[in-house]
């Protein structure tokens, strides 16, 4: 008897009554956002790893690619910057990804440059303005942006924001460093950094920094269910496993809520899926190229491995890792009947709160779906987590709190779909 318990407790414990596995997912997003896969983007192969690691789950799960690859290939430019950027500030040392960060489209740039400090009231004050063009060596120099929201006059801002003066470079001080990545680069040097590194008595900057465009090989890693009643017809899960990938050497973005989150939610669903065969067929998709404009999702609507007519409904994931002030769908003003589905599947398991409705919006891979006349929704859940396209964006970092029910009302309302 005691060995029957023993068995009934384990067995508990091993396999989710309910489906979802917050284990498992936590430990997607804290491999994925480990070191060895160095931001998944553009350096030491990155996103080549991350890429090698979604096939694996995909495969130990029991899915299958279309043809004879998971892989589906393309390639795009991205700026990227192999060694450290580096600056002084009157000599002292600043600290990269922590005191100041290079713009993602920052070209090469070395030597020492003066600081020439531009606010508001350089903008709007037509006798500093005046001074300002005359007095300062714009090739010889950096201009430091301070403090702009406030300006009138925004043709002069746009002006000086656009470098039409020319000069060495601009630095921009901003309360917090965020990333991006840039296929290509800007027309001259721009760096962001904090408050408090710089002041209007700040003299000289040296700077150092290297860039180069490269040809960037990725992929799209695309697996599928086989549908028990109507294996011709998909419901499509989709999310971006690429990020920001490093700048030089020692700074890196983990991306654990962008978008280590959602793969996690993809991979889960997946195992899920797996092991409770599904009505309709399921795709399962990992996008590269989100960062770098929603490339990898826009090259698999040009070149589908199977018909996008065949495409009954796609559900994309990204930021699913809070939860606590509810979830958005985007596109769901769009879609009203999919959205009541959602709505009585949320109300029913009493799961998130609040359920927001959002309109069209080219903020993630189901755009170009959306754009093709695919059902589709965006879910992102909503929370307290300030760490966003920054080093701080960690697994350690992400709450994960209502993970499960996210997961839960998702797989719900894939229940409540008929599709005729």
């Amino acid at each position: 008897m005691r060995k029957l318990i023993c068995l009934v407790v384990v067995s508990f414990f091993l396999v989710p009554v309910q489906g979802q596995n917050p284990v498992y997912a936590r430990k997607v997003v804290d491999t994925l956002c480990s070191p060895w896969f160095a931001g998944r983007g553009y350096l030491n192969g990155g996103d080549l790893k991350a890429a090698e690691y979604i096939k694996a789950q995909f495969t130990e799960a029991g899915l299958k690619p279309f043809g004879t690859s998971y892989f589906q290939q393309y390639g795009f430019t991205v700026n990227v910057f192999p060694t450290d950027p580096d600056i002084y500030i009157d000599g002292e040392r600043l600290n990269l990804g922590s005191d100041f960060i290079p713009e993602a489209g920052c070209r090469t740039i070395a030597g020492t440059f003066e600081l020439v400090w531009v606010d508001s009231e350089t903008i709007d004050d037509p006798r500093k303005y005046k001074k300002f063009v005359e007095d300062t060596r714009f090739r010889k120099s950096f201009l430091v942006l301070n403090n702009l929201n406030r300006v009138s006059e925004k043709n002069l801002l746009n002006k000086i924001r656009s470098n039409d003066f020319k000069a060495a470079g601009i630095m921009e001080v901003v309360t917090k460093l965020m990333w991006s990545v840039a296929t290509r680069q800007d027309m001259f040097p721009s760096l962001q950094i904090k408050p408090g590194l710089i002041s209007q008595r700040s003299k000289l900057i040296k700077v150092n920094i290297f860039s180069q465009v490269n040809t960037h090989q990725t992929q799209n890693v695309v697996a599928f269910i086989k549908g028990l009643e109507k294996p011709d017809s998909f419901i499509v899960f989709t999310a971006h496993y690429d990020h920001l990938g490093m700048v030089g050497k020692s700074v890196y973005f983990p991306g654990a809520n962008d978008n280590a989150s959602g793969v996690a939610m993809l991979l889960d669903l997946a195992s899920y899926y797996a092991t409770h065969k599904p009505k309709y067929s399921l795709a399962f998709i990992a996008f590269s190229g989100e960062e770098a404009g929603l490339l990898g999702s826009y090259y698999f609507t040009q070149y589908p491995l199977f018909s996008l007519k065949s495409i009954r409904f796609l559900i994309n994931m990204d930021l699913m890792g809070t939860g606590s002030k509810g979830i958005t769908a985007v596109n769901a003003t769009v879609y009203p009947d999919f959205f009541n589905k959602l709505e009585i599947a949320n109300t029913a398991g009493n799961y998130l709160s609040p359920l927001n409705q959002r309109g069209k919006a080219q903020n993630s891979d189901h755009y170009f779906f959306s754009e093709m006349g695919i059902p589709c929704f965006f879910f992102y859940l909503m929370g307290e987590y300030a760490y966003y396209h920054d080093p701080d964006d960690r697994a350690e970092n992400l709450p994960m709190e209502k993970y499960s029910e996210a997961f839960l009302l998702i797989r719900d309302f894939v229940s409540e779909i008929e599709i005729p």
